[in-house]
């Protein structure tokens, strides 16, 4: 004769087919989000880098602005002396 299952021990089967089953559905979300993780932080590096780059090119604009300004000024000293009416003493 064929042994019949009881229900406790069947109702115990779908419960462990349950868990493996959401075991599995937990590893694979893991994985997503490990993937996703990985893609974010490649973007934020990027995104990082640019960003360090950009900064740099200010900051060395920067500094060049006050030699630039002090150029402009006295690249225009000639014309403001003849607008003025500056005479140089003789």
């Amino acid at each position: 004769m064929a042994a019949r299952k009881s229900p406790a021990n069947n109702h115990l089967e779908e419960a462990m087919a349950l868990l493996i089953s959401n075991q599995a559905a937990f590893v694979e979300q893991i994985a997503r989000n490990d993937q996703e993780r990985l893609a974010l932080q490649i973007r934020t590096e990027e995104w990082q880098r640019k960003s360090d780059e950009r900064f740099a090119r200010i900051e060395a604009q920067l500094l060049q602005l006050p030699a630039k300004i002090v150029q402009t000024v006295l690249d225009q000293f000639p014309r403001l002396k003849k607008e003025i009416g500056f005479k140089s003493p003789k």
